[in-house]
């Protein structure tokens, strides 16, 4: 499984934008003089941050950015970004001219131009990864945040460069980022027709966890409104009780709610719809406050009939409740349009949930044969199954088109790590076969299908077949898989026909008994026993019974795969 355990995550729909023209970004001239020896230029407007370089007194550099807090300042250090505090430093030219930027949270060339984010934009200048996979990031520079992991052998469009050319901005799979220079190999085009600063994104840059993130602060928002209802149930009717003239508890006040701070990488990420979210959020919660507080405040004095708390206090309290319902009802709305629909499940799906994360699954059949695939954004599924306590399951899968190495491992949906069956493709078969696996309980089952490889020269590409079986002891009471002969996919095989007159079919070979064939498609190499062999070469595999077939046997002799592994002589 992922690092999370947990592999499959709901994304926000990214909604297919056209892109934008290259627009430069705001090049102010300021610059920038060290005055003193011995200056960090380091990664990240932040102490502590990894040093790039060091600076001598009387060193000057272009000012490129400022932070937020107007503490530090962005150069141009040698073709990289690089931040230099404010303390060893003297400014020539505008400083507030200089755009507020901040790897850490906000998109390079800011909210209003994004040179990194959502885009279907092209180009005719292309790049490839010979050597290894790379990190995506939002920005050029090791500072910003990583938006996807590039595998190895991608082909990317060139959107646009650094001045120093030692960053690239690349479209992987319509997301718009950063590269380092280094790890790529330009395949046609000039470098120099790229725009400087690339173009402009349809939508700021959103990593995986930050939309994690996102959409759990949503939840968390709309969780905190629904935990404060009570509180304002309970002081609207205080309130009511004491405008209506009559007296109320002064005891087990209603719970204060608190306000929400969002942390400011994801604020800036999200600005334009967390920013009003947070205000109109925090507006809501100090009105149920003050509502409170003046109930607390009124206690302090004599209550009616013998004391009167003053109308304006009673109006004021009431007008907060008032308002702060309104708000309450009005987040509601905007978080539940901006939440994704709870899971659907239909009649053949489950919902699988670990740590706490759920995903819909599909349930599959004993017998029902399943095609599927492996891809580098998912090197890892999983399936139902319902199984009786005392069945014996086989499991079986084929890979039939790709270069996947999968795993299986079988286990009981509410306790997915306690492995019941476990198998693995070998480097020599592209069959592999799990079981029996003897149920022990009535209930539904996890089966998981992953790609273990960890030396792979290609991109992940692998189509397969699985099949689950009903077993009865060690032998299958259920065709098993194997590939059609003519379409080369994954067929659930009836035991293949003895063809008359071919050879004995009473004796044994290599001292094994007769058994189906897996395949018709396989070569020696791929089959088990001499058993399979010999049931492939009775259903018409005659390769396994020549010389290009079997080298070192004698063709034609009706003895299949005479030579190593299976030596059936």
């Amino acid at each position: 499984m992922r690092k999370t355990a947990f592999w499959l995550v709901i994304l926000l729909a990214v909604l297919s934008l056209p892109s934008a023209a290259a627009q430069p970004l705001p090049r102010p001239e300021v610059t920038i003089l060290i005055n003193r020896d011995g200056v960090n230029l380091r990664v990240l407007p932040a102490i502590g941050a990894e040093v790039l370089g060091f600076a001598q007194a009387g060193n000057t550099f272009p000012g490129t950015g400022r932070s937020p807090d107007n503490e530090w300042v962005r150069i141009d250090f040698n073709g990289q970004e690089a931040w230099v505090g404010m303390a060893v430093i003297n400014v020539f030219g505008d400083f507030n001219a200089l755009p507020v930027a901040d790897p850490r949270s906000i998109p390079y060339g800011g909210f209003e131009s994004p040179r990194a984010g959502e885009s279907n934009a092209t180009s005719a200048i292309s790049a490839r990864l010979p050597t290894s996979g790379i990190r995506l990031r939002a920005g050029p520079s090791t500072a910003y945040p990583v938006l996807a992991n590039i595998p190895r052998y991608t082909v990317m469009p060139l959107l646009g460069r650094t001045a120093s050319n030692s960053w690239f901005q690349v479209n992987y799979n319509g997301t718009l980022g950063w590269i380092a220079n280094q790890f790529i190999e330009i395949q046609n085009g000039t470098i120099l027709d790229l725009p400087i600063d690339g173009v402009v994104a349809s939508a700021p840059p959103v990593s995986e966890d930050t939309r994690e993130n996102y959409i759990a602060t949503l939840q968390l928002m709309l969780d905190r409104i629904n935990l404060a209802q009570p509180s304002l149930d309970a002081i609207r009717g205080t309130w009511t009780t004491v405008a209506l003239g009559q007296r109320a508890a002064c005891q087990n006040f209603p719970a204060r709610p608190s306000d929400i701070n969002i942390a400011n990488p994801l604020l800036a990420a999200f600005y334009g719809t967390l920013q009003p979210l947070q205000a109109d959020f925090n507006t809501a919660m100090a009105n149920v406050r003050l509502a409170i507080d003046l109930w607390i405040e009124a206690c302090g004095f004599p209550q009616p009939p013998n004391g009167v708390i003053g109308q304006a206090t009673v109006q004021g309290a009431l007008n907060a409740i008032q308002v702060a319902d309104a708000q309450f009802a009005e987040l509601r709305r905007r978080l539940n349009e901006l939440l994704p629909p709870l899971l659907a499940i239909g009649p053949n799906q489950c919902a699988f949930t670990f740590q706490g994360q759920t995903d819909v699954l599909n349930i599959i059949g004993i017998g029902q044969l399943v095609l599927d695939s492996l891809t580098p954004r998912k090197n890892v599924t999983g399936y139902c199954i319902d199984a009786t306590a005392g069945q014996a399951l086989r499991i079986e899968l084929v890979v039939y088109r790709g270069n996947a190495t999968p795993l299986i491992s079988f286990s009981p949906i509410d306790n997915p790590t306690n492995f019941i069956g476990v198998g693995r493709v070998s480097a020599q078969k592209i069959v592999l076969a799990v079981g029996p696996i003897l149920i022990p309980a009535t209930g539904r089952y996890l089966l998981v299908v992953a790609d273990t490889a960890t030396d792979r020269t290609e991109a992940l590409s692998g189509d397969y077949g699985l099949l689950v079986s009903a077993t009865t002891g060690t032998t299958t009471a259920a065709p098993t898989l194997g590939l059609d002969p003519v379409t080369g996919l994954p067929v659930i095989n009836p035991v293949p026909t003895l063809i008359p007159g071919l050879f004995p079919t009473t004796t044994p070979i290599g001292g094994t008994g007769a058994t189906t064939c897996p395949s018709l498609l396989f070569t020696c190499s791929q089959l088990f026993t001499c058993g399979e062999a010999r049931a492939c070469l009775q259903a018409g595999n005659f390769s396994l019974d020549n010389a290009s077939g079997d080298p070192s046997g004698v063709p034609g002799n009706g003895i299949p795969c005479e030579s190593p592994p299976l030596s059936c002589r």
